[in-house]
């Protein structure tokens, strides 16, 4: 039985990549949430992937980087590092594509036909779209403007979109213009010209001179000059021979020049040998200088996340005041009013739940927070995920809490940030809960928030929470919706594409918007809110990341 080649086994990977993320959308479609996400945020049984790319944009522009985000970025750059580009021509399913594309128009297309004559070095290029989009994005962007360049999210989006609400987008036609183009000019445009995707990779992986490589030995090639089969199967238009001597910028590590040489004296082999004299230039000696403090930095980082990990391991077990049995002020029902626009007010119930209601929060309500008491004073804290313990906010009063009592905030973990920045908030009014509407509070945490941006544009954003998958379908509607489609990330559903309530003037307030949470087990919640406020982003332009 003939063994399976390189090419067979790269291909079979290629195409369970591409059918997995057709089938994780019908799986979290499922309530299955063990793997989500796409080629921008991915997590497969508790290990985050992210996009390099997308999360250096963000954490420069708004200097702050989560666990997640460090460890989901390391693992990719890891890879990288030790073997190259393999992600391009192994994992994209776009790069899977590409290649069939190419092999379909050099077979439909008459063999004098040659494409369209390009540079052979399609990296300056590649970098040059890199750097303005960066620029760009700091300058005029609110959203990773080199994000919206990744064929390979856009590719499992789609999927997400068709499986998780049924809604069509039409990134399959850009897909297709992309393919179209790539078929005309035989050259694989996209992958060699255009994609800032791989730029970090091929940086990371040149401050590795032992990586994974293509090695040329010269004495072993019995091929005519001229008609190399290396230089035929390549599908990216390289000249395999002459890698190992130069920085090796455009080659993805696919292994097609090694397959076509296994006939013709094996002169080409995959290796970890040390690469020879690099062509001189700045690049080359910005890495040689550059690599030992790479290596350093990248050690402290992990480092440091294993011990911010380790850390909140320890918080958590040591849980203050867990289970304490104190005599509180707030243990009969309680409705505190806050001077707050997010919040209209927090009912504390005594089964340790919290109903929030107005600002954001639904009129009738939204069942579920968490509170416990902390001492005999008033202060307690606010668990927003129950799962999540030791993600709360504390709320500090310094004498028995009443109307009028200054109460000061603090945050551990996530917290409730978003809804009461740290510091010092006065209590509007303190009187006894209204029981009796409580069952009508949905179980979910929903949100209807409405900016302006400087540009006088007005956006609702909506989003509802599940980060148990519980959730089948959201309708909404409303005074400016007619009937809007939510989609979902696994963890929540958002409105897509962001709804544009007015531009140039200020919508009439307040108006109503309306959502039904259908759940898989059948029932359904019903969630109304009124929006008499809108929230100040005038510092920022909007910019739609749908489109």
């Amino acid at each position: 039985m003939k063994k399976p080649s390189l090419t067979t086994w790269r291909r079979a990977f290629q195409i369970f990549v591409a059918v997995a993320f057709i089938v994780i959308p019908l799986l979290n479609r499922s309530r299955y949430s063990m793997v989500y996400g796409n080629f921008l945020s991915f997590h497969m049984f508790g290990i985050p992937l992210a996009d390099p790319l997308a999360v250096l944009q963000l954490t420069i522009k708004n200097i702050y980087f989560t666990v997640d985000n460090l460890i989901g970025t390391v693992l990719p750059l890891i890879l990288a590092l030790v073997l190259g580009t393999v992600f391009c021509s192994w994992v994209c399913p776009y790069g899977l594509f590409s290649e069939w594309t190419q092999k379909l128009s050099r077979k439909v297309m008459p063999r004098s036909y040659q494409g369209l004559p390009l540079l052979k070095n399609g990296f300056p290029f590649k970098l040059a779209v890199f750097a303005a989009g960066f620029v760009g994005f700091f300058i005029f962007s609110t959203t990773p403007v080199l994000n919206q360049l990744s064929t390979a999210a856009w590719y499992a989006r789609f999927f997400q979109y068709l499986f998780g609400q049924d809604f069509v987008s039409l990134c399959y036609l850009f897909l297709l213009g992309l393919l179209f183009i790539e078929f005309v000019a035989q050259k694989r445009l996209w992958c060699r010209y255009i994609c800032p995707q791989s730029i970090l990779i091929i940086l990371t992986k040149l401050l590795n001179r032992k990586r994974l490589q293509v090695a040329f030995a010269d004495e072993k090639c019995i091929c005519r000059p001229g008609y190399e089969r290396c230089d035929m199967a390549c599908s990216l238009n390289l000249h395999p021979k002459t890698l190992s001597d130069s920085l090796e910028t455009e080659c993805s590590n696919c292994g097609e020049c090694v397959v076509a040489c296994k006939k013709m004296g094996k002169a080409l082999t995959f290796d970890f040998q040390t690469l020879g004299d690099l062509k001189t230039g700045w690049l080359p000696s910005l890495l040689r200088k550059s690599r030992k403090v790479f290596c350093r930095t990248l050690l402290v980082a992990v480092l440091a996340g294993i011990g911010f990990l380790l850390f909140k391991t320890y918080e958590k077990m040591d849980f203050p005041e867990r289970g304490a049995k104190i005599e509180h002020k707030l243990l009969s029902d309680k409705k505190i009013v806050w001077k707050n626009k997010r919040i209209g007010s927090m009912e504390l119930l005594t089964d340790g739940t919290i109903v929030a209601r107005g600002g954001e929060w639904p009129l009738n309500g939204s069942r579920n927070w968490q509170w416990q008491p902390i001492d005999e004073q008033g202060s307690f804290k606010v668990i927003p995920v129950p799962d999540v313990p030791e993600s709360y906010t504390t709320f500090k009063v310094s004498a028995p809490i009443h109307a009028q009592a200054e109460v000061l905030l603090e945050h551990s973990g996530q917290g409730l940030s978003e809804d009461f920045p740290a510091g010092s908030y006065q209590i509007d009014q303190l009187t006894e809960a209204k029981t009796t509407d409580d069952a009508a509070a949905a179980s979910v945490e929903g949100r209807v928030v409405l900016d302006e941006y400087a540009d006088k544009t007005y956006i609702l954003v909506l989003h509802v929470k599940d980060p148990k998958g519980l959730i089948k379908k959201v309708e909404t509607k409303g005074d400016h919706i007619s009937m809007e489609v939510m989609l979902t990330n696994v963890k929540r559903w958002i409105n897509s594409p962001q709804i544009i309530v007015s531009e140039g003037e200020a919508p009439q307030l307040p108006f109503k918007t309306y959502m039904n949470v259908i759940f898989h087990d059948g029932h359904t919640e019903r969630m109304e809110f009124e929006t008499g406020e809108i929230f100040d982003r005038r510092s920022e332009v909007f910019d739609d990341p749908w489109f």
